[in-house]
């Protein structure tokens, strides 16, 4: 009798382990299910969606400015009588980023020595003692 009761849940077990799936064929059944769907594409390297941007040259100009306000008649006003004085051509730009309005010999120079010596220049007179250049870069 007493084999009878070991026996009976030995028998048990082993049915249930041979009629079970194991960890592998499980994998096998959900691959071959998986195999009929389409998911997704292989997923490219992650440098083959990148785009070279054109570099953007800068070429550095060189402004003389000879006035800064804080009042656009004032850098108008400033503007005029510059004219007069020095026979060149003004310029009243305002500065977002400072919250003024300067005021500037127009063109701009190409060299800064240039801008360096007109601004030299400049500080012969007394209206424009505080002139001083200032290097623009603008896009090519």
């Amino acid at each position: 009798m007493k084999i009878k009761l070991y026996i009976t849940p030995a028998i048990l077990v082993a049915f249930w382990l041979f009629n079970s799936c194991s960890p592998f064929e499980e994998t096998q059944v959900k691959k071959q299910e998986t195999d009929s769907l389409y998911i997704f594409d292989e997923i490219p390297p992650e440098n083959s969606f990148k785009f070279e941007s054109p570099v953007q040259q800068t070429i550095d100009v060189y402004v003389v400015q000879i006035g800064a306000f804080s009042n656009l008649n004032t850098a108008k006003e400033f503007a005029e009588d510059s004219r007069a004085i020095l026979n060149k051509d003004i310029k009243v730009e305002f500065n977002e980023k400072k919250n003024i309005y300067v005021v500037w010999l127009h063109p701009p120079f190409q060299d800064k020595g240039t801008a360096e010596v007109y601004r030299n220049e400049l500080w012969k007179y007394e209206e424009f003692k505080d002139a001083w250049v200032v290097t623009i870069g603008s896009k090519k």
